[in-house]
């Protein structure tokens, strides 16, 4: 999902441990007698940085840093609104310069990790702008046609982009470059490499970095996601085994709605036909869903039927507004921990949309049942 994996850890990034010191210098050419800040990147989105320079007249700078325990490290170095992705070892000298109006924003030498991740940014920068033009496109008309026409359009250029990034994985899966490019998002805050196929991977660089930096933190911090996928496979196999031999009652979640409260799930399920239903606003078929559930809460929700709505979002802001634009009806939450939400965690929940349809009793009477397959269910359930 996005939001599916957290694969790097929280390090203390700029400490000094002796070694080898790295040299990064270079040119803000837009920024001139400004701070230099040298940011450590946790998985976590937590973010360590000092302020290690300042550009003179001409945006130039310099500075050098000792690397936590010698490993080679991510990085974000940053002057005013700029910022560059970098992946440090030791010992080097990195060259980096930041060019308005230049297409990819900057220029690398020096690093080969870092000019790697160049790379990644570039596949994702133009793939993106495509994104975003469509999208912008065809939140503007109304016909129908034409929203086809754009969505296929959408789903090409979305598959070109992970067309490209697998090749890139599959090419440099030993480099730090190919755990960058498995944690890459597109709009609406949705992991690229978030669908449950998708940890093979995972697999292939855990296992080739293993043999290039068998000490990194961050292959710890790889197969630590992959271990946390295979127990939510694992978990998602005994539900289905307990569905194939009788129904089964679900675990409590308690998460907050847009207005900050607290909506339980057995509560809200009490006597009632319920849909539990994960998903991501940036999911470009969530509207598509949200308009078929909409027919189908508008049909059945006097006669008992409600649906839970969970958000795997990070973003509060993307969240309630895609909400409010849509007008969803029924109780809509998020906690905006994504793929550390104890929702996530107790449902075994790997990547989205999934859901699962509870009769009037609790139990689980169908998972994972949309369109025609969720309409049947509940003409079943309300017969």
């Amino acid at each position: 999902m996005k939001k599916s994996f957290a694969i790097m850890v929280a390090l203390g990034l700029l400490c000094s441990c002796g070694g080898e010191r790295v040299t990064i210098e270079g040119e803000f050419a837009a920024c001139p007698n400004q701070s230099v800040v040298l940011e450590g990147v946790g998985a976590n989105g937590t973010i360590e940085g000092d302020t290690l320079a300042t550009t003179n007249n001409n945006g130039q700078f310099r500075l050098r840093i000792s690397l936590p325990n010698n490993e080679s490290s991510f990085y974000n170095l940053r002057c005013a609104e700029r910022t560059i992705p970098l992946i440090l070892s030791k010992g080097e000298r990195v060259v980096v310069n930041s060019v308005p109006g230049l297409i990819d924003g900057y220029t690398v030498s020096g690093s080969k990790e870092s000019e790697l991740v160049r790379e990644v940014k570039n596949i994702m920068r133009f793939g993106v702008a495509k994104l975003d033009s469509l999208a912008t496109i065809y939140e503007k008309t109304s016909a129908k046609a034409l929203q086809k026409t754009i969505n296929d359009e959408y789903k090409k250029v979305y598959l070109d982009i992970k067309r490209s990034q697998i090749e890139f994985i599959v090419t440099h899966a030993g480099q730090l470059a190919a755990i960058y490019a498995l944690n890459q998002q597109i709009p609406g805050d949705v992991s690229l490499f978030g669908g449950k196929n998708d940890i093979v991977y995972f697999r292939l660089v855990a296992d080739e970095v293993a043999k290039n930096y068998p000490n990194s933190p961050y292959l710890a911090g790889l197969n630590a996601a992959i271990d946390e996928y295979d127990r939510a496979v694992e978990f998602n196999n005994l539900i289905e085994e307990a569905l194939a031999a009788e129904p089964a009652n679900f675990p409590e979640i308690e998460i907050s709605d847009m207005y900050g409260k607290k909506q339980s799930l057995t509560e809200v399920q009490k006597g009632k036909v319920l849909l539990l239903d994960f998903w991501t606003v940036g999911d470009e078929n969530a509207p598509f869903r949200n308009a078929e559930l909409k027919e189908l809460y508008a049909k059945y929700h006097d006669k008992g039927f409600e649906i839970y709505q969970v958000s795997v979002d990070t973003s509060k802001p993307a969240w309630v507004e895609i909400v409010q634009r849509q007008k969803l009806p029924w109780i809509s939450v998020c906690d905006f921990k994504g793929a550390g939400s104890p929702a996530v965690q107790l449902f075994g929940i790997a990547s989205v949309p999934q859901n699962f349809l509870f009769d009037r009793e609790g139990n689980i009477v169908a998972r994972n049942a949309y369109g025609d397959n969720l309409t049947g269910e509940l003409t079943k359930l309300f017969k």
